[in-house]
């Protein structure tokens, strides 16, 4: 089997079988231990996970350049760059080529999850794109997704590398990562799945912000959002059909995805200090 044919079916293979899921890594390193692979990891384990199933099948090593706390699986061929990344769940493997350059820059772009649909029923899908200025070294990645509510693509992630930057080790060494879990930047608790037969985002959040600390492990501040970026709030029938999504994605029932991310919660309340402040998570429609 030839590197591109295996670097398309470890990245399906791992969008499908291992969802994205914040609370992971709590249950990991200060709970009872990792949860069940259909439960999902990190994005860093997600990619980790990635790279073993290339390493494995073909022989081909990962370099993971690291920005902003994440760290995609890349691969340095006969100038070209191939990027995998199932946290920006791309359809295809990104692929940039130095013989493509543009007085310079070399710019590809590839489809990526969700799919969703405009208002004259047009699909839309995400885009995962690249942008690589070959004489500083710098590869840009940029996700964006359409957005229903303002009918138009926006940027939802954005990573700055400099090739000459490698993560020194992977996967990161056990005291680095739950030093990790104890930043500011996480403000919430979720999975995100995509499902394999409806091809379809479903996600759990439990965010932070809104209310005081001690009601921090309420349940009744659960949401869902479904393929379109629509926001359903627990209690409610669209909360419970999105949760339904969730959990057949991953072999589940919606009581186990829901206490797998409320005990997630109970940990993370227990292990974080109560003056930590979070950036405000937005629970507006997309």
């Amino acid at each position: 089997m030839n590197e591109p044919t295996v670097f398309a079916d470890a990245l399906q293979e791992v969008q499908f079988r291992v969802p994205y899921s914040s609370a992971a890594s709590y249950h990991e390193y200060y709970g009872a231990g990792a949860p069940p692979w259909r439960l999902g990891r990190a994005c860093g384990w997600q990619i980790f996970e990635v790279a073993r199933l290339v390493e494995e099948r073909c022989g081909a090593r990962s370099t993971h350049l690291y920005a902003g706390g994440h760290s995609p699986a890349m691969y340095f061929g006969h100038g070209e760059i191939t990027v995998l990344d199932p946290y920006l769940p791309h359809l295809e493997p990104l692929r940039l080529c130095r013989a493509d350059a543009v007085s310079g820059t070399v710019r590809a772009a590839t489809d990526a999850y969700p799919i969703r649909v405009r208002a004259d029923g047009a699909p839309v899908p995400a885009r995962l794109s690249g942008t690589w200025w070959l004489a500083d070294g710098v590869l840009l990645l940029e996700y964006a997704r359409y957005s229903p509510r303002r009918a138009a693509m926006v940027t939802h992630r954005a990573f700055t590398y400099h090739l000459a930057t490698e993560l020194p080790a992977f996967p990161v060494p056990t005291g680095f990562a739950r030093r990790l879990l104890l930043e500011p930047m996480q403000n919430n608790l979720s999975i995100r799945t995509l499902h394999r037969g409806e091809r379809r985002i479903g996600e759990l959040v439990l965010p932070f912000t809104g209310r005081p600390r001690d009601q921090l492990m309420d349940p009744d501040f659960l949401i869902t959002k479904d393929n379109q970026g629509r926001v359903s709030r627990a209690g409610t029938p669209e909360f419970a059909r999105d949760l339904d999504l969730i959990a057949d994605a991953v072999d589940g029932t919606p009581a186990e995805v829901t206490a797998y991310v409320m005990d997630a919660a109970a940990i993370y309340h227990k292990v974080v200090p109560p003056e930590q402040n979070w950036p405000e998570y937005s629970t507006e429609d997309e």
